[in-house]
């Protein structure tokens, strides 16, 4: 007989490696409240393999820090995350969360790149997204629109992206997963998890389960984009 809970716990041993793709530490993202070092403790605490850590990049200097500091800040929490992974044998991916804050208020969460490219992918938010991904995006980086649903987000051509974020599960928000869920399958986009974590105690809600662990952003954004993963929510699996 089918047994979906069965099915789920199956499917969690073929798919073993659990991520947090979507996730903010303090000071480098304003609105969170969990320095990076705590940030990966936890997720490991939580029986995480690897959390990409996903800070927010927005370039409106005219009311927030200069692109030096908030450069500083980005890379240094990320160092932190680095220092802590590596002291308890979990994998930390680098990622971002982008706004061209003068086109809109969507967020994009970005991966595929190094650290001397962050001062050029700080000029572009002053761009949009179409000129970003024509003029700088690479084919092997991994460009996801995140909760597209929320208030005030804005639907973007779907072929300027690689996935979309159907699943964002923050606590105080309401992304309206099931319509995004709808919007990428009608669309065709690969769909992704993430908790959009920022403050303390909920930890393990979702996570990107793998067959293998990727040693490197490269390789977890082939799984990504070859759409070899698992979403698991609330502990099951998403069939």
């Amino acid at each position: 007989m089918y047994n979906p809970k069965t099915i789920s716990e199956e499917l969690k041993k073929l798919y073993p490696y659990r991520t947090e793709l979507h996730a903010h530490s303090s000071p480098a993202s304003g609105c969170s409240e969990v320095k990076a070092d705590d940030l990966v403790r936890t997720f490991h605490e939580a029986g995480y393999d690897a959390i990409a850590i996903t800070n927010h990049l927005i370039s409106d200097t005219e009311h927030a820090e200069s692109k030096e500091k908030a450069l500083d800040k980005f890379k240094k929490d990320l160092y932190l995350a680095y220092e802590t992974g590596d002291k308890l044998g979990m994998k930390v991916y680098t990622g971002a969360e982008l706004r061209f804050y003068k086109h809109s208020d969507n967020d994009y969460l970005f991966y595929g790149f190094t650290f001397d490219e962050l001062p050029d992918i700080f000029d572009y938010l002053n761009t949009n997204l179409e000129t970003f991904v024509k003029e700088y995006k690479k084919k092997d980086s991994l460009l996801i629109q995140a909760h597209p649903f929320r208030n005030g987000m804005i639907r973007m051509n779907q072929d300027l992206l690689d996935a979309v974020e159907a699943f964002n599960v923050h606590q105080n928000h309401n992304s309206r997963v099931a319509v995004a869920a709808k919007y990428a399958a009608e669309h065709g986009k690969i769909m992704t998890v993430g908790s959009d974590y920022h403050h303390p105690g909920f930890a393990g809600i979702s996570a990107t389960r793998t067959k293998l662990l990727p040693k490197d952003e490269a390789e977890l954004i082939k799984v990504i984009k070859n759409d070899d993963f698992l979403i698991e929510i609330g502990g099951r699996i998403l069939l």
